[in-house]
């Protein structure tokens, strides 16, 4: 027993003797795994760093329609593997744990895997595309090469999906952590992903969508309106000059250009519409003829108007329709290069809008221009399938186009259409709940001012209230003509013709869609009482008024609605005329 004692109280003295080795141990230990860690985060830090450095790089290559380089993309994936590795040590794993430093950690490596994943699965798919459509093999000698079509579907397929992936792990991140620059990044990056993978989505399904459009399993035909947005129609303009477009197996061929006067007006509506449709168009028989086809701002009316007045024509029963117009061919030729038309005129990217909708009609008869159209429609499709252009330049000007409404297509075929609606290419007004203001001016005067016409929409939502919620829409229209030297066909007021209107003047029909189940509470015009016309079209009342506009005047329309609460993201679509319209939207939104 006592040699017992001796023995625990030696092994005691060694064990207080030891305790100051062991805890400098540990704490040596401590210290160089919190300095490996800052190492680690610093590692990460620079990796990134340069990782943004060459994608910018790579970027500005594919954008100037570069071959993208081997080096740029191996110098992407070396930083984000480099910083992918730093942030999966088993210290930084440790770290995580911990209370105050782990969510800036997990949040840190979570950045560093999905710049990682960005460079391995999506970098590499997206250099491929732009090999595939800057290599000109895609549309050349009229036709598209539908197998290779395909093929670029399937990889922004591929793109979607990866960045799907990596938006998932994105948002399971920690909300908020202390650091706030990191907190910033992931929100950076987030929004980034997020609004790469929603315009992959649209790409992909646009690409799949022309597969059937241009003929794949037969031959399709489509009426090709162009319409000139100097004189404003619902869905953009009048229908100057229009042609037909027919695609067999991915062969495309434009034929029949002619002017808006070859297609004549009929005695009896093509269409119907229902009671809706007829009690706001029906006064100007806009089922009957081209000039008043498009009053509706919702494409799909005005396209089935088309086809239904050439199949009255020429017997001839089209698939579809698609419409465009000065600004989308503008965006076109900068793809293609400028065109020479017959009279040896050059028109380019930067020439088109003026020429085709304010200097021609000073240099030409009304007859003579109408024929210089028809020869722009002709001299812009044939650049438009020409081997030597730029496929990337131009899917980029086709997809600008569809995005604010200056390329809309219509098919006949159900199935079709759903797709077109949903790649965004459809051009309906959408019969839909929620916040939603969409200004629609058609012109009244019969005259081609509306190429000086500028246009702002504010929409202030305030708060909700028992179920309600008080609005304003406030618009502004300017008319931006000089007062002096407008040519007669420019000025002129055919809507009014035994009166005297100063020159440069105009009339609009100025129409408001508003949201689902709102009430009309008010209105002012330059601040004086305006009572406004009341119909619905798609589910939307339609608040209207005539708008008188002389040379350099700006006129203010308020109007206030009383609109049901939701907590949606207002809709505020613009109407495609020759000056884009500037919106803002203020939003008190709704609790719950």
């Amino acid at each position: 027993m006592e040699s017992a004692r001796v023995f625990a109280a030696l092994m005691l003295r060694r064990r207080h003797r030891a305790f100051p080795w062991v805890a400098g141990a540990v704490g040596l230990l401590l210290a160089a795994s919190a300095g490996f860690l800052v190492w680690e985060v610093r590692a990460v830090q620079s990796n990134l760093a340069a990782a943004q450095v060459a994608t910018d790089r790579l970027q500005t290559e594919m954008a100037r329609h570069r071959q993208p380089s081997a080096e740029v993309l191996g110098d992407i994936r070396k930083h984000t593997a480099a910083a992918r590795s730093a942030a999966s040590s088993p210290v930084w794993s440790v770290a995580e744990n911990l209370p105050l430093m782990g969510p800036p950690l997990r949040s840190a490596r979570g950045l560093s895997v999905a710049a990682d994943e960005m460079a391995t699965g999506v970098l590499p798919e997206a250099v491929r595309l732009h090999q595939m459509l800057a290599s000109g093999q895609i549309v050349y000698h009229g036709r598209v090469d539908l197998r290779r079509l395909s093929a670029a579907t399937d990889l922004l397929g591929n793109v979607h999906r990866r960045l799907t992936g990596i938006e998932t792990g994105l948002n399971g991140l920690p909300g908020s952590t202390v650091v706030g620059r990191l907190d910033m990044a992931r929100q950076r990056l987030s929004g980034r992903v997020a609004r790469l993978s929603d315009s992959v989505s649209e790409a992909e399904a646009t690409t799949r969508l022309l597969v059937p459009l241009l003929g794949a399993s037969e031959p399709r035909s489509y009426f090709l309106a162009f319409q000139n947005n100097a004189e404003a129609r619902g869905t953009g303009g009048l229908v100057g000059t229009f042609g037909i477009l027919t695609a067999d197996r991915g062969r495309i061929t434009l034929h029949d250009f002619a002017s808006d006067d070859t297609l004549p007006r009929t005695t009896t509506p093509v269409a119907n519409f229902g009671p809706a449709f007829d009690r706001r168009y029906g006064a100007a028989e806009s089922t009957q003829g081209l000039a008043n086809s498009n009053l509706s701002a919702h494409f799909p009316y005005a396209a089935q108007i088309w086809v239904g007045l050439w199949q009255r024509h020429t017997g001839q029963r089209l698939d579809g329709a698609i419409a465009t117009d000065p600004v989308a061919l503008a965006r076109v030729l900068k793809a293609t290069g400028p065109v020479r038309l017959p009279d040896g005129k050059q028109l380019t990217a930067e020439n088109t809008v003026e020429l085709t909708e304010s200097t021609l009609y000073a240099s030409h008869s009304n007859i003579e221009r109408k024929r210089f159209l028809v020869q722009v429609a002709q001299s812009v499709a044939a650049a438009l399938l020409r081997h030597d252009h730029d496929s990337m330049a131009l899917l980029h000007a086709l997809r600008q186009n569809a995005e604010d409404g200056r390329l809309r297509v219509w098919s006949r075929d159900a199935s079709t259409e759903s797709a077109l609606e949903e790649a965004g290419l459809a051009g309906g007004i959408p019969e839909r709940t929620g916040p939603f203001a969409y200004l629609v001016v058609n012109n009244s005067a019969g005259n081609k001012m509306d190429y000086y016409l500028r246009r702002s929409l504010t929409y202030e939502l305030g708060p909700c209230e028992g179920g309600t919620r008080s609005s304003v829409v406030r618009v502004k229209l300017t008319n931006t003509a000089p007062a002096a030297g407008l040519p007669a066909l420019v000025a002129l007021r055919s809507d009014d013709p035994r009166r005297s209107h100063p020159p440069g003047s105009t009339s609009i029909w100025l129409s408001l869609y508003a949201s689902s189940g709102a009430r009309f509470t008010g209105g002012t015009l330059d601040g004086r009482r305006l009572l406004l016309s009341s119909t619905e079209e798609r589910g939307h009342p339609v608040l209207g008024t005539q708008v008188e506009l002389l040379p350099g005047q700006t006129r203010e329309v308020d109007v206030r609605l009383l609109e049901p609460a939701s907590d949606l993201a207002p809709v505020v679509p613009s109407q495609p005329l020759a000056r884009p319209q500037t919106t803002k939207v203020r939003i008190q939104p709704c609790g719950k």
